[in-house]
């Protein structure tokens, strides 16, 4: 079977409609899921896989500079370079963080494939996903 065939199990984990785990069709969709769930994971938060995560839902309460974010670009592309450098090839990644929301955009492209893909999310104070 072709690795970008099939089924993959969503992110987040939920149940579907007909009582089984929502999948996603396609290996794209699969590997935004993974990029997210990296991204949002804070290290440590796994307790057999301590050191897996971004950790970019605390930034928000970290204080807001220009080395706050060069940090956090720094160890976002680390992070996605150690996980995911097998799934995708990272082309940009921008991080914006204001007062209250961090905004993270990243550009990528899956191996064999010349086409871009960007991911874009903003995380806040209001959200309930700390």
């Amino acid at each position: 079977m072709n690795p970008r065939e099939g089924r993959h199990l969503s992110f987040p984990f939920r149940i579907g409609p007909s009582g089984r785990t929502e999948q996603v069709m396609s290996q794209e969709e699969h590997v935004r899921d993974e990029l997210v769930q990296l991204l949002l994971t804070s290290p440590g938060e796994r307790l057999f896989l301590p050191q897996f995560g971004g950790g970019a839902r605390r930034l928000v309460f970290e204080g807001v500079n220009e080395a706050t974010q060069s940090v956090t670009r720094s160890m976002l592309t680390n992070a996605i370079s150690r996980w995911l450098g097998h799934r995708l090839a990272l082309q940009a990644l921008t991080v914006d963080v204001h007062e209250e929301t961090i905004d993270i955009e990243i550009k990528y492209r899956l191996p064999g494939s010349e086409e871009s893909r960007v991911v874009s999310f903003q995380r806040g104070l209001s959200d309930d996903n700390r």
